[in-house]
């Protein structure tokens, strides 16, 4: 089902930007090489998040794309010379903690439930036959 809301709401949107569509310079090489890779960038993310949600967690999915931010920043600060406000320092400097946090709880070992709890809900879950 959820594919089917996805496509209305990218169906909604195209019709939507027709006239930027159409306006469009699709005679420069440069315009649609970087089309093609923001196409293909979305793709493949859209492509491997469900991967990452299975696998890992929502957390460790935004904790990683908030870093990718991190590394925009850099590349905007060195190679741009882009001032940043402080407020997005700050982000930076949370996002960060955030990250170090988050590897420093995943290491910590959960306590052990006792064997009664584990019995108690599997008997919940089982369905009466």
């Amino acid at each position: 089902i959820n594919a089917e809301y996805g496509e209305a709401v990218v169906s909604t949107q195209s019709t939507g930007e027709r006239a930027a569509l159409a306006s469009a310079p699709w005679n420069r090489p440069d315009f649609c090489v970087t089309l093609g890779g923001f196409v293909a960038f979305l793709f493949t993310f859209l492509t491997v998040m469900p991967h990452v949600m299975v696998h890992y967690s929502a957390t460790v999915a935004n904790l990683n794309l908030m870093a990718a931010d991190v590394y925009s920043a850099l590349v905007g600060y060195f190679v741009f010379s882009i001032t940043f406000s402080p407020l997005y320092l700050l982000s930076i400097v949370l996002i960060i903690t955030g990250v170090l946090l988050f590897i420093h709880q995943s290491h910590v070992q959960p306590s052990v439930v006792p064997d009664e709890d584990v019995e108690q809900s599997q008997s919940l879950v089982e369905e009466p036959k």
